[in-house]
């Protein structure tokens, strides 16, 4: 009943709200009321009402406001915010000057803070900084701020077998970067090697056990925001809030996330037959899926931004193309070339 209400008067109060539009079910986008936005681009839009749980909140991605959808109507209109408390809170249950006095018993037991698994190798920030692996990544333009979460495996072999890992194929001496993958407590569960030179195998999955499903990114990640999922994990550093899957099977993230809080970022390939066919079984499952437009050339986000475009452009690009069910099929039957 408290979505209901909360959707009730975010749609009344819709008029006063530049370029409003719904993505998705209860996700909702407009130009910022706090901080105006973008005054370079009015096609810009920021701010963000979204569901978690029974509640509605208000995000902007441009001031960085983060707001109750009770405080978010207070400032954005108050005399609505009235008829909103009367509605909203009349049994009383929650609301700003009605929450329950907390019991302080429940709070006795002492917070658990995640530590991740310690990786007994230099970080790419720790190494100088004309050392082949950290040239290779800044030729990559990746953030220098993501550096520290790169590492350089002198022997890969070595270091998986360090693990108590085992992985067939893996050969003596093998110098590759490593991508960690922790789950959402900071354990580590797979990594990934990439190749720094010539190799018959460019990247090397690694699992610790089995049957860890594999996601980069999901120990940083702000679950009350928007998740972007990418296929590369690099791709992933380029974008705020954004997992990978390190495979083109991106609708896998349901396992972790509902599908309403994710959009999917394919790599754009609109030659690739796979790929197009895991991008229409996705939207069929109601899953939000990026259309890249036909302006957009690169394969993927990385090289993307070694073509010149800011992470903020593509974050720009992503938010305006991003679709659902009978309009994303349609968009991608404009976009697929098979």
């Amino acid at each position: 009943m408290s979505v209901y209400i909360d959707r009730k008067y975010l749609l009344q109060v819709s008029p006063r709200l530049s370029r409003f539009s719904q993505k998705k079910e209860d996700l909702y986008n407009f130009r910022c009321p706090l901080c105006g936005d973008s005054q370079k681009n009015k096609t810009k839009c920021r701010g963000y009402v979204f569901r978690k749980k029974n509640d509605y909140f208000y995000m902007c991605h441009n001031c960085g406001a983060s707001l109750s959808f009770y405080n978010f109507l207070d400032k954005v209109d108050p005399d609505l915010l009235k008829e909103y408390a009367l509605e909203r809170y009349k049994d009383g249950e929650t609301g700003t000057h009605n929450y329950p006095k907390p019991k302080f018993e429940e709070f006795k037991t002492k917070p658990v803070f995640k530590t991740k698994t310690k990786i007994n190798l230099e970080s790419i920030s720790e190494l100088p900084d004309d050392h082949f692996a950290k040239v290779y990544c800044k030729n990559r333009l990746i953030p220098e701020d993501k550096l520290k979460t790169l590492y350089f495996a002198p022997d890969f072999k070595k270091f998986v077998t360090s693990l108590n890992v085992e992985k067939k194929g893996l050969i003596d001496n093998d110098q590759r970067l490593v991508i960690p993958f922790y789950d959402k407590e900071g354990t580590l569960i797979a990594l990934q090697g990439r190749a720094l030179g010539e190799s018959k195998m460019r990247y090397i999955t690694v699992k610790i056990e089995d049957d860890n499903r594999k996601f980069f990114g999901i120990d940083n990640v702000d679950e009350d925001e928007m998740i972007y999922v990418t296929e590369g994990p690099i791709d992933s550093l380029f974008l705020k809030n954004a997992v990978a899957t390190a495979d083109s099977n991106l609708t896998s993230i349901e396992d972790v996330y509902d599908k309403t809080k994710v959009v999917l970022v394919f790599d754009n390939e609109p030659r690739n037959k796979e790929i197009v066919k895991i991008m229409e079984k996705a939207i069929d499952n109601h899953f939000s899926v990026v259309i890249w437009p036909e302006m957009i050339t690169c394969k993927d986000i990385n090289e993307m931004v070694l073509d010149g475009l800011e992470p903020e452009d593509i974050e720009d690009i992503i938010e305006r193309n991003t679709y659902v069910n009978l309009r994303a099929k349609m968009e991608l039957i404009n976009w697929k070339k098979v």
